[in-house]
């Protein structure tokens, strides 16, 4: 496998992982490690070999050691799962989360009110 081919699949699987996720790094470990329970453990760990192919093809000799199969393999399980994330339900889930949890805040604090003037006696 050749350096050129490494550093395309790995710039591909980076690309997906900021415009889906919206991870920043400078590189696909950074984005990774930014990551972390973001990704199932299987793409996270596919997406690690990939990051070790990477530093491994910056090495001639190591090049020669990597394994074409297993790099391929790694990039399938990366893309398979980045391209059926839907950015759209991502961020439409984020937003119920959020106001779910203001309206929890405004039920309780407004419990937490009425316990006080009740135990207070104005109610």
């Amino acid at each position: 496998m050749e350096k050129v081919v490494v550093d395309q699949l790995v710039a591909r699987i980076s690309a997906l992982l900021h415009e889906k996720l919206g991870m920043r790094g400078a590189t696909l470990e950074a984005r990774v490690r930014r990551a972390g329970r973001a990704l199932p453990g299987r793409v996270r760990r596919a997406a690690k070999d990939l990051a070790n192919a990477e530093r491994m093809a910056k090495e001639p000799k190591m090049l020669l050691r990597l394994d074409p199969q297993q790099v391929s393999e790694s990039y399938e399980i990366c893309l398979m799962y980045l391209e059926s994330i839907d950015e759209r339900a991502l961020r439409t889930k984020a937003l119920f989360g959020f106001a779910a949890s203001i309206i929890v805040q405004i039920i309780l604090i407004a419990g937490v009110a009425i316990a006080v003037l009740r135990w207070r006696g104005y109610i």
